[in-house]
């Protein structure tokens, strides 16, 4: 059974929500597609997907110019290229290759980024920790146009916990998994901006999320609802992927 419907969130946005419901192996999926009616919005065909079913992530990629602070080099903005000024940090690994391959801070690269949104009476709306760059042996204009090709785009994978039908406002509960065992576990929310069907609270999502500004506008989704006997797993769910995505600020 198919449903589609059309809603909308303010001059700006117009989305068409098409949803469906599937059994998958002892899940529910509900499956969304989301399109943007008056700003196109480009998905590129290397997104970042989870590796686990459960897994819970916010990850993706921008390109743009990180500029250290005057006293803390792995503390600073990332100047993205739509003009945007985001406040960074650097994790453990993008630090030493700022400080220790030199790098021209002169020049853009494609950052691997895990997002934050502060609270509302924050004046940042987004927040980025840079974990990893990619530097190619050969840096010229048709290899800068394909890296730019994947950025702005993000992976959320984690439990819807407030949506907004009327501003389309969805925030996403992400849980982070201690490194260590004697460490307590680390949940934040992460606010996106799109409209999901009105029973979505409390169920598992997978996004596809890209940048517009300093928002994170939802461009697909699926949501996995998970059948009674099965709902402890997410509980242990690791937030460990393949290609650096392990939460670690």
């Amino acid at each position: 059974m198919t449903a589609e419907l059309t809603v909308g969130i303010t001059d700006l946005l117009t989305f068409t929500i098409i949803h469906s419901v599937q059994k998958v192996t002892g899940f529910k999926i509900i499956r969304m597609s989301i399109t943007n009616d008056t700003q196109e919005l480009l998905v590129n065909s290397q997104q970042i997907r989870p590796t686990e079913p459960l897994e819970y992530r916010a990850i993706g990629r921008l390109w743009g110019r990180y500029i250290p602070s005057s006293d803390l080099i792995y503390q600073g903005q990332l100047i993205t290229a739509d003009g945007v000024m985001l406040e960074t940090n650097l994790a453990k690994r993008a630090s030493i290759l700022v400080q220790q391959s030199q790098l021209d801070l002169s020049l853009e690269y494609l950052w691997t980024v895990y997002p934050r949104t502060p609270f509302k009476d924050s004046p940042t709306l987004l927040r980025v920790t840079l974990t990893n760059l990619r530097t190619p042996k050969e840096y010229t204009d048709s290899v800068k146009t394909e890296l730019q090709l994947l950025a702005d785009n993000f992976s959320v994978q984690g439990l819807v916990v407030y949506q907004d039908l009327e501003q389309g406002i969805v925030e996403v509960k992400i849980h982070r998994k201690p490194r260590r065992e004697s460490e307590p576990a680390k949940d934040f929310q992460l606010r996106l901006l799109g409209f999901l069907p009105s029973n979505s609270i409390k169920k598992f999502w997978n996004f596809s999320v890209r940048r517009v500004g300093t928002s994170l506008v939802i461009q697909s989704g699926e949501c996995i609802k998970l059948e009674p006997r099965e709902q402890s797993s997410t509980s242990d769910t690791s937030t460990n992927t393949t290609e650096d995505t392990t939460l670690a600020y």
